[in-house]
């Protein structure tokens, strides 16, 4: 967080985060739950990390991603969390330039707003509270699984 459209992004921020790092915690224990060996959960935690940040937007426009390859980038916790941080961050933008220098010679192209910016890399299509309420709704739904899957599958030896 950089601060570009002034104070008061904070909360929003840290929230974002939180919800993030929640989902990716309960999604690995799930994975941990219905695997064999702590090196097969390890492996397959390590792998849905990596394919929901391969489908976040980091790498590749999320408007350049194959048709039949769409659907990870819209269950991606990753792709949520990206979206309401830079929406956040960029919404309320106004007046931003851009401004390159090459030795003695400067250039400033812009004012663009953050909107603008963001449908450039068509991103941020909603509100950062929506993306936050599907992390919500994906944490809930991922704590019910988890709860289900310990009651069906670990019994108690005494």
């Amino acid at each position: 967080m950089i601060g570009l459209a002034g104070p008061g992004r904070w909360p929003v921020f840290t929230l974002t985060l939180v919800l993030y790092n929640l989902v990716t915690s309960a999604l690995c224990m799930l994975i941990g739950l219905v695997t064999t060996s702590n090196a097969v959960s390890n492996a397959a935690g390590s792998l849905m990390v990596l394919f929901s940040l391969l489908f976040a937007g980091y790498l590749q426009s999320p408007a350049k991603i194959p048709d039949g390859w769409k659907w990870m980038s819209h269950l991606s916790p990753s792709a949520h969390a990206y979206n309401a941080l830079l929406t956040n961050e960029l919404a309320g933008i106004e007046q931003l330039s851009i401004t390159t220098v090459i030795g003695d010679d400067k250039e400033t192209a812009g004012p663009f707003t953050g909107r603008t910016i963001l449908s450039c890399f068509h991103l941020g299509d909603h509100s950062p509270g929506y993306y936050n309420t599907v992390l919500a709704t994906g944490l809930c739904v991922l704590i019910a699984a988890i709860y289900l899957t310990q009651h069906v599958f670990l019994k108690e030896r005494r």
